[in-house]
């Protein structure tokens, strides 16, 4: 039996000591902040573009990470029918690459969608060279700024202030008696 402790008790006791001396940020390499559920608008296009090719039961990766284009595979396998996935790629070499792999693994190529353009991308061999013919461009909203938003919210409220009845807000008949709510004070009676 080894005297040297495990690396998870090194690393905790190296934490603890950064710590105490303040110096945590310096020894720690700095990390990119990732939101996990933010999507941009193209993403959520690509998205959208690939429930409309693929069917709505498709796998979608995380958040792209500056990818520019996605490819749509459906794996083919003798037991069942596996899902159809969609995948970020850097770009249009690496869009090229990823299709030849497909085709020497056995995997459909069910399209392919640029986020930079909005375009569906048709893969075609010319001389022996992949090339990609572009689409008709999809409509890919805008996001929204957060000061548009929070005046748009505002000036629905205000909407709702003017139309909301304020007379029996609660909805059943209030007030002391047997026939709603529960009377006054005292709750149900006959304890």
């Amino acid at each position: 039996m080894s005297s040297e402790e495990p690396e998870y008790l090194k690393a905790m006791r190296r934490a603890q000591e950064a710590k105490k001396s303040g110096g945590a940020a310096k020894d720690r390499p700095a990390q990119p902040a990732v939101k996990g559920g933010a999507q941009s608008p193209a993403e959520r296009e690509a998205i959208r573009w690939g429930k409309e090719v693929g069917g709505k039961e498709i796998n979608i990766p995380g958040p792209s990470a500056g990818a520019k284009c996605a490819i749509l595979i459906h794996p083919i396998t003798p037991f069942g029918t596996p899902r159809v996935s969609l995948e970020w790629i850097a770009d249009r070499e690496a869009l090229a690459a990823r299709i030849h792999q497909a085709h020497g693994a056995g995997e459909n190529v069910l399209g392919c969608f640029e986020l930079t353009t909005g375009r569906a991308l048709t893969p075609e061999t010319v001389e022996g060279k992949l090339t990609f013919v572009a689409g008709h461009p999809r409509q890919i909203p805008k996001a929204e700024s957060p000061e548009r938003m929070i005046r748009k919210a505002a000036a629905e409220a205000a909407q709702l202030a003017k139309t909301r009845k304020t007379e029996n807000l609660f909805g059943g008949h209030g007030g002391k008696g047997t026939q709603g709510g529960h009377g006054g004070r005292g709750g149900a009676r006959g304890r």
